[in-house]
């Protein structure tokens, strides 16, 4: 095994001014290699840490979080994103065995607890974001395993995550910053969220996690086991993977639920937002084992979840992670993804932003496992204007008297503008829409019909 020293630098200021509850202490915890020494030995005090291989459903196969994205179009701010996190940054797998910090080991990334209904639960109350936390008390073992630290009474600084699972009611619990009494009996953390794993409800939108996202950490991480058995298929994980950057917007992508920055350059990422491998890196020169990662970069992409370095994505910590064959996923580079553009699920019938569902595409729904068509009867014809300052006119064509919702949104899918309208007599319907809110450059209109379907268009503004 081995052993890294990683040298700090600090984190964009604007970044930290409204992030998670993890923005409070991120600066001391995300490291950035500046600088490598590897060691041939573990000391004989570090006891072997295996993670518990948890394999019950982590999430419904429709989530958004473990829907593919490898179809769908590369989103047209890409180039500008991928600048602003580093086109020629290395990407770094913050994951593996134990790094050396000027002589305390740390845990290389994050680990998780797994317990049974048997588990009794303790009280934990919340120092940072107790209105956006769920309450306890939680199943917390008595000596649970947090990230960064080998002993839970360690008082370090850190993330210091903790990630439970009760495999028997498949709930996940997540905090950080996390901090408990003398015996365990007790416990601080900075923001608690809690996720029911047979579910695709979101958390309350606006509100944080153990993610600045307000997104789940443990559904996101490269697990040691998964990739184990996505090897002996061949496959991939079928999941997305998180990772996070040093510079982002405030703004969200759903299924994120939460910014985490001041800055409102749009050329920054949002969280949530979705990247992905391109098509044509060539992955043969890897390990077998990290082709399976490779893949998944591909089908299921990366999805930015926190502030922090660049372009650093995440894993369990597990000493049976080989150090040096993970590291050659440094020879990545950020002008090797691309990021993609989701809103075409937001157009699926049925589409609900409180629900990580993403539904099946216009044209059919799933009905006991079959799939039937869905008739049309709503058109956009039309979305102009007779002059800069002009109204918009939106024309579409929809049954009399069908009630539509019509709706804006920028390219991050934040909506700007939102009404409800009934038809006129069966034929074209004119909307008039102050355009002065509407920022210049790209925007996407949609009409929704709930017993017509969903029609959009992309439409441009110049100032």
């Amino acid at each position: 095994m081995q052993l890294r020293i990683v040298l700090n630098t600090g984190i964009d200021s604007a970044d930290l001014n409204e992030g998670g509850m993890n923005m409070a202490y991120r600066t001391t915890s995300r490291a950035i290699a500046t600088g490598l020494v590897l060691l041939s030995w573990l000391p004989a005090m570090v006891a072997a840490h295996e993670m518990p291989d948890y394999t019950g459903q982590v999430f419904p196969p429709e989530h958004a979080l473990n829907t593919r994205i490898d179809s769908l179009p590369v989103h047209p701010n890409s180039d500008n994103f991928i600048t602003s996190i580093g086109a020629n940054t290395a990407l770094h797998p913050d994951f593996g065995t134990a790094w050396d910090d000027g002589g305390m080991l740390r845990q290389m990334g994050i680990p998780c607890n797994v317990v049974g209904a048997d588990q009794p639960k303790v009280p934990i109350t919340w120092t940072l974001y107790g209105n956006e936390s769920d309450p306890g008390p939680w199943p917390i073992p008595q000596n649970p395993s947090i990230e960064t630290v080998f002993d839970w009474r360690e008082t370090d600084d850190g993330d210091r995550h903790m990630l439970i699972i009760d495999s028997s009611a498949r709930i996940l619990y997540e905090t950080g910053n996390v901090y408990g009494n003398e015996d365990g009996t007790e416990w601080d953390g900075g923001c608690g969220a809690v996720f029911d794993l047979a579910s695709c409800a979101l958390r309350t939108d606006e509100w944080t996690s153990a993610d600045a996202a307000g997104l789940p950490i443990f559904p996101l991480l490269i697990r040691y086991d998964e990739v184990e058995r996505a090897l002996e298929g061949g496959g991939e994980l079928p999941h997305a993977i998180r990772f996070t950057v040093q510079r982002s917007q405030r703004a969200y992508i759903w299924p994120a639920r939460h910014y985490a920055s001041s800055s409102t350059d749009q050329n920054r990422p949002p969280m949530g937002l979705r990247f992905r491998l391109k098509t044509d890196y060539n992955v043969s020169g890897y390990s077998l084992r990290m082709q399976v990662v490779l893949r998944t970069f591909k089908k299921y992409g990366i999805i930015v979840a926190d502030n922090g370095s660049s372009w650093y994505f995440q894993g369990t910590h597990d000493d049976r992670w080989d150090d040096e064959e993970i590291s050659t996923l440094k020879r990545l580079r950020g002008s090797d993804f691309e990021a993609v553009d989701i809103s075409e699920w937001f157009d699926h019938p049925g589409f609900d932003t409180n629900s990580a569902a993403v539904p099946p595409p216009s044209g059919a729904k799933t009905v006991s496992g079959h799939r039937h068509h869905m008739p049309h009867g709503l058109t956009l014809v039309s979305v102009r204007r007779k002059g800069a300052r002009a109204p918009l006119m939106v024309t579409y064509s929809a049954p009399g008297g069908a009630m539509v919702r019509l709706g804006i949104s920028d390219l991050t899918g934040k909506t700007i503008y939102a009404t409800s309208v009934r038809s006129g007599t069966l034929g074209t319907n004119t909307v008039m829409i102050d355009n002065s809110f509407i920022t210049s450059g790209i925007s996407i209109i949609r009409l929704y019909s709930a017993h017509h379907g969903i029609v959009s268009k992309p439409f441009t503004i110049f100032r």
